[in-house]
């Protein structure tokens, strides 16, 4: 237990030297977004989250190619995790989530190590809200 409290500390103290306000605002604004889009689509098909993925990408002005490889390896990512075909959606659109957020803090500078360390942070802060 102390070991998940250390790195959500940490997480925290990470984001809380590394961004400011703005950059905070954002990443409520990414939060609320995917939330949105769950919230939106409780019951994607593959379809669904293939035209959520290609419309993100598309307004983000990334090229053909990133997008056909971004679902490729989102879609094997799926299938490696063991999921069956109607989760396979949910777990794509959940890999976007990731991938903006981690985008985003690469962005504003931080190193991979941070970003992990964040990462694993939101993880296990999800993770406690959950079981509670």
């Amino acid at each position: 237990m102390t070991k998940k409290f250390d790195v959500k500390e940490k997480a925290r103290d990470i984001l809380e030297e590394t961004l400011d306000m703005e950059a905070v605002v954002l990443l409520g604004k990414i939060s609320e977004e995917m939330q949105l889009i769950f919230t939106n689509n409780p019951t994607p098909t593959f379809a669904d989250a293939v035209r959520i993925v290609t419309d993100y990408f598309v307004s983000d002005g990334r090229p053909a190619g990133f997008i056909d490889d971004w679902l490729r390896t989102a879609q094997d990512h799926s299938r490696s995790r063991g999921l069956d075909e109607t989760d396979q959606p949910k777990a794509m659109l959940s890999d976007l989530g990731v991938f903006r957020f981690m985008w985003f803090l690469k962005v504003k500078g931080l190193t991979e190590e941070q970003i992990d360390i964040v990462l694993t942070g939101a993880v296990q802060q999800a993770t406690d809200h959950h079981q509670e």
